[in-house]
């Protein structure tokens, strides 16, 4: 008995420091994949874009221009970028030419922000602001909305007004074009599109992946007053499936990190749990 009681002793102190650590750890681990889900939808607001294909921005648009004409100066793209207003006749098209002092439009491409739907993730969306326009100004922005799908569905976009003041969104049109098939969904004041929801549609393909680009002009009519020179609107834009059962996980992104967190968590918690375990029966080995 004298035997096994200095061992026991000895043992004690070491199981409890390492459930200690253990402990730390799993509070830790616990806690690195509560803050990066936080962050990453809440937090995470700079959004990726990619470059708009020259098939999907195609020869015309309704009005017969080519719509990667539609652009603006460099003094213009900051405000396009942002929802301030934009000169009459400019799209803040990145890395484009003022097409009212002769030039022509850059080589650069329209950068479209990327909005991703997937297997859990149903739904995505951007916020949206104007303010400070004056008759005749446009603001213009391009959207890509990734589909990680197995089979064909319908894919639904929404413009939700927020916030406005001066009713602005009475007088404030939004022209929502489905690019690649120059289809337009949406062409309404604010007030009359609000709530509305606009279907297309995603086919079924090889790849499992399916881009689906959006241009989304908002415009002041030069009609309109200076009584809305101050006036402003938020709204969200979002784009959606209504069924889930179609959506698959993304096959791509870098979740290493996410399972090294989850994989520590469950060992510490698993060791946590089964070192008692073990100190019961070393015990009942030792009165043996």
């Amino acid at each position: 008995m004298d035997t096994k009681t200095p061992g026991n002793t000895k043992n004690s102190p070491r199981l409890k420091v390492l459930i200690i650590i253990l402990s730390v750890l799993l509070v830790l681990s616990a806690g690195g994949l509560a803050a990066k889900y936080v962050y990453d939808n809440f937090f995470a607001s700079d959004r990726a874009s990619v470059t708009v294909p020259d098939n999907v921005i195609g020869n015309g648009t309704e009005d017969g221009q080519d719509s990667s004409e539609s652009s603006g100066t460099e003094d213009t793209q900051s405000g396009a970028a942002s929802g301030e207003s934009v000169p009459a006749g400019s799209g803040g098209v990145p890395g484009s030419e003022d097409t009212e002092t002769g030039g022509s439009a850059g080589a650069d491409k329209p950068a479209a922000e990327l909005l991703e739907l997937y297997k859990s993730k149903p739904e995505d969306n951007e916020k949206f602001e104007v303010k400070n326009m004056l008759p005749g100004d446009i603001v213009t922005r391009y959207f890509c909305v990734r589909i990680n799908h197995g089979e064909t569905l319908d894919l639904y976009f929404s413009a939700d007004v927020t916030g406005q003041t001066k009713q602005l969104g009475d007088v404030l049109n939004i022209k929502v074009t489905r690019l690649g098939e120059d289809t337009v969904l949406c062409d309404l004041p604010f007030s009359e599109a609000d709530g509305k929801e606009y279907k297309t549609q995603a086919a079924e393909n090889t790849a499992g992946v399916t881009d689906v680009y959006y241009r989304i002009d908002v415009s002041l009519d030069t009609s309109v007053g200076n009584e809305y020179q101050a006036a402003g609107l938020t709204a969200d834009f979002k784009w959606f499936v209504k069924d889930e059962s179609g959506l698959v996980s993304p096959g791509t992104g870098d979740t290493s990190i996410t399972v090294l967190w989850a994989l520590l968590a469950a060992s510490s918690a698993a060791l946590i749990i089964l070192l008692p375990v073990y100190r019961k029966g070393d015990k009942k080995r030792e009165k043996a």
